[in-house]
């Protein structure tokens, strides 16, 4: 999917004006520790909450048996959003990636990897799921330009 613009017709890089370079945006994702998963449940689009660790050109996050679980085993595409913005200043900036999911799947894949809240299985957020950024682009935002 490297070198993809645009997905069943839609746009997939921001306005060049407002257009991070993708090593701009890779930098931003280790900057931030909670994004926004987008998988497709049931048909229906389902945006979710993580934790997150951004690693070697991967993000990685822990969850119990459900959705996102489901979505990686399967090995879907998922969408990974992050952003920040500052009310005061007007500024901030959004992440978008695009990838496949896979779930980490044994103890030796688990060692020594980053987590947020450290490594331990807790019972219920036991697994981790992986998201290979395969499209990744962004944007500033700047709302003191435009009305």
């Amino acid at each position: 999917m490297v070198g993809v613009t645009t997905l069943n017709g839609l746009d997939l890089v921001p306005d060049e004006r407002d257009a991070l370079s993708e090593a701009q945006c890779r930098s931003l994702l280790g900057t931030q520790i909670f994004g926004r998963v987008g998988i497709t449940s049931g048909g229906l689009p389902c945006i979710l909450p993580v934790c997150y660790v951004y690693d070697e050109g991967a993000i990685v996050f822990r969850t119990g048996a459900g959705t996102k679980l489901r979505a990686a085993a399967s090995g879907d595409v998922l969408a990974f959003q992050v952003d920040t913005y500052d009310r005061e200043s007007g500024q901030g900036w959004c992440v978008l990636v695009l990838g496949r999911a896979s779930v980490l799947t044994t103890e030796d894949e688990h060692e020594g990897l980053p987590t947020v809240d450290g490594y331990r299985y807790d019972g219920e957020r036991r697994h981790y799921v992986r998201l290979h950024c395969e499209i990744v682009n962004g944007r500033t935002i700047d709302t003191t330009t435009r009305p």
